[in-house]
């Protein structure tokens, strides 16, 4: 079906197009908008917004990453903002992306929205430059090229990530010939960009400006990364263990070889123009972001975690009982990134390097509430590497929005998947060892039994490639829900949990297109009982 109806495409490039021209409403088709289009400021304008764009639905409280970070047990939260308590109870519920179903927004149409909102106004301002257009030197129109399908690689990428299907679209497209295509041909659309905007930036010495992607960045940089992007969605594109497995795990192994060295972050500085409302919230302890026994509880060496998970998960308190009387469960563990020790007091004394025992805001017991949400989402901890988004906005620095880690424990899955078990240990090795852990070999031999899983064996070879992964990229990584777009991959959310997002309500009645959804115990596009039973 054509889409000049699409509010993905028509509406938001008029806007966009608007945006530039100071008019109301432009039909970029026009020939008004074609010369008010060909002034180098106004071209560049149309396409430097495209990583910032993007960055919107990872970042925005509007969209889905808390919901994601939720539903795969990342974190754990009581209060329902932003929908994370409705799509990570048990059961878990289908998500339709309709009306009546009240975080709609956030789930489907705001990443939807912005997504398209970049990939509509990079193409128009690619469109332009392939019409003549003269920017002022080679080295100019390079960098806007290098840029602009960097910007188209990262927005159908992301797409492919999030959508059972989306829209393919570039200046080589025209708008009435674009239709609905499925996530894997987007995907490929998107791999395609990220190798154009390589090829463009190969040999050139530009620099993006920081107004573009909140710091500057050289051209190599820019090629490194689009590397690491591209291994980034060649991988996390699976919804089930199958397709992952099926993944060109090859061409991964080379795209992080060849991308970043150091960890990618983002200026979210006062005045970048860049921030974080999932960060802002997240990482408040209370009703928005405890520590989730649910994964993070393999850590326990003490047992004390299968006792908890044995309980049905209405009756899982933070206490070894079925009403709040017993013990505490506190994760006793060698894994330093969580605190030491067996009392509370104890750990309140010794924080681990990623998680602590509340003490701020009333400490943990004031921040068990609603109870009718179900008290397994209640925990002593709280995660506080990131602590720089609480307060003042003076407090904060940069977000890791690609951790070298994410690039490192990808090509050890590459490596694990190909058969190479002693590379993958030596990549698994690095964080596990330096987090007090024993090393690991071919074998999988796991002496420190972490992760201890919910039936009490220790963790093997790909269970411990696995917690690193986890452990090192928690709230970085893809839509800041790397763990989400992994667990699918790895068959580890619960049951019922959506595997993908249907479009935008208000694009299928534009589309003429029925409602699905995807979902719900037994429903379509469902993970089934994962890895740990649940």
């Amino acid at each position: 079906m054509k889409t000049m109806r699409s509010m993905a495409l028509a509406g938001l490039m008029a806007v966009a197009v608007a945006g530039c021209m100071d008019l109301d409403v432009v039909n970029p088709n026009d020939a008004d908008a074609e010369r008010a289009l060909k002034t180098p400021g106004d071209i560049e304008a149309l396409i430097a917004g495209g990583y910032g764009t993007w960055w919107n639905p990872s970042s925005s409280s509007n969209g889905p990453s808390a919901i994601l970070a939720t539903t795969a047990n990342m974190h754990s939260a009581t209060a329902a903002n932003f929908g994370m308590v409705e799509f990570s109870s048990w059961p878990r519920v289908a998500a339709h992306a309709q009306p009546s179903q009240v975080f709609t927004s956030q789930l489907s149409a705001y990443a939807w929205t912005q997504l398209y909102r970049a990939i509509s106004s990079v193409t128009e301002g690619l469109r332009v430059l392939d019409g003549g257009i003269d920017l002022g030197s080679e080295e100019l129109m390079a960098r806007a090229r290098a840029y602009g399908y960097f910007s188209l690689g990262i927005a159908h990428g992301s797409a492919a990530l999030l959508y059972d299907q989306g829209y393919i679209y570039d200046p080589s497209i025209a708008l009435e010939d674009v239709a609905l295509s499925p996530y894997g041909e987007v995907l490929e659309a998107a791999l395609g960009y990220l190798d154009r905007a390589i090829q463009e930036a190969q040999g050139q010495s530009f620099t993006i400006p920081a107004t573009w992607m909140s710091r500057d960045v050289t051209a190599a940089e820019l090629i490194r990364y689009a590397h690491s992007m591209k291994a980034r969605y060649r991988a996390n594109v699976a919804r089930t263990p199958a397709e992952r497995m099926a993944v060109n795990w090859n061409a991964v192994i080379q795209d992080v070889d060849a991308g970043i060295d150091e960890t990618w972050t983002i200026n979210v500085t006062s005045g970048s123009g860049f921030a974080s409302g999932v960060m802002s919230n997240l990482v408040r302890f209370g009703p928005w972001g405890q520590m989730s026994y649910q994964i993070f509880g393999m850590a326990d060496q003490a047992g004390q975690y299968q006792e908890w998970i044995s309980r049905d998960p209405w009756v899982r308190y933070p206490n070894l009982s079925d009403d709040q009387t017993g013990d505490p469960f506190l994760i006793q563990t060698d894994d330093q990134r969580f605190p030491s020790g067996t009392t509370i007091a104890e750990q309140q004394a010794n924080d681990g390097s990623i998680f602590e025992v509340a003490t701020a805001g009333g400490g943990y017991g004031a921040q068990w509430a609603r109870p009718d949400r179900g008290t397994f989402r209640w925990s002593y901890y709280r995660i506080h590497i990131h602590d720089q988004w609480q307060g003042n906005a003076a407090n904060r620095t940069t977000h890791p929005e690609m951790a070298l880690a994410e690039m490192r424990l990808l090509k050890a899955e590459g490596l694990y998947r190909n058969g190479d078990l002693a590379g993958a240990a030596a990549i698994i090795n690095e964080t596990r060892v330096a987090a007090g852990l024993n090393a690991t070999d071919a074998a999988g031999t796991n002496t420190s039994c972490v992760p201890k899983l919910s039936n009490g064996s220790c963790g093997d070879l790909f269970e411990m490639l696995k917690w690193e992964k986890r452990l090192e990229t928690l709230f970085a990584g893809p839509h800041m829900a790397a763990g989400y777009f992994d667990g699918r991959g790895w068959g580890d959310l619960a049951e019922g949990t959506f595997l993908q997002i249907p479009l935008p309500g208000e694009e299928l009645d534009l589309l003429g297109l029925p409602g699905y959804t995807f979902g719900g115990p037994g429903g379509p596009s469902a993970a089934p009982v994962g890895t740990y039973g649940f």
